[in-house]
């Protein structure tokens, strides 16, 4: 035959005690005060989202514009090397501008991607004094690839890249210059540079040219 034994003391045994209607009030009111809260800012994060995406896009349309502006001068008169120049550097600044939109549409937590913020910079410094082919995001560094007209100008543009958030603990260490050549094997007066802030190793990201 079993037995059972009890050892704990009657006044150790578990008592149930209902939740009196002000200890209910309390939690209720608890929990609707984190629900609140939770939504506050959620609201601010897609507010903030949303307004940078409409500024992007304003940008974008300007840009736009300024093509549109420079077709339409291109199409009255002849073609001159400066303002094909120029047009490149627009089709290009709309590539960017796009590829950044794009970047603002998808999810936010991509907005912290090593080539979400590389994009970014390099779109709030276009200015048309110079022009990028492409550039490549590395596990740990940034290969940068483009032309210039004038060499005086590409000191400006790291300085003014190098006060945008993403690049302001970057140094490029290898810098490499050369001149255009023509097909009559003389230069044209633009100048292609590379711009490397650690040796080349395995790709993360690329913008094709």
């Amino acid at each position: 035959m079993r037995h059972r034994i009890n050892l704990y003391w009657p006044e150790f045994k578990p008592e149930f005690r209902w939740l009196n209607v002000g200890t209910m009030l309390v939690v209720w009111l608890l929990t609707l005060l984190i629900v609140v809260l939770v939504t506050m800012k959620l609201s601010a994060t897609v507010q903030k989202q949303s307004e940078a995406l409409s500024q992007a896009q304003e940008r974008t349309i300007q840009v736009d514009e300024d093509l549109a502006t420079a077709k339409s001068q291109l199409a009255e008169r002849k073609p001159s090397d400066a303002l094909s120049k120029q047009l490149e550097t627009l089709n290009l600044s709309v590539i960017q501008k796009t590829l950044l939109i794009e970047e603002l549409s998808g999810q936010e937590t991509r907005e912290q991607s090593p080539f979400y913020q590389a994009m970014n910079g390099f779109a709030d410094v276009a200015d048309g004094s110079l022009w990028l082919t492409r550039f490549v995001v590395h596990s740990e560094g940034l290969s940068v690839y483009g032309k210039v007209n004038d060499p005086s100008a590409l000191p400006a543009w790291l300085k003014r890249l190098g006060n945008r958030t993403y690049f302001e603990e970057k140094e490029f260490e290898v810098i490499k210059l050369s001149r255009d050549i023509n097909e009559d094997g003389n230069t044209n007066g633009v100048l292609s540079f590379e711009l490397l802030s650690e040796p080349a190793k395995e790709e993360a990201e690329v913008l094709p040219e």
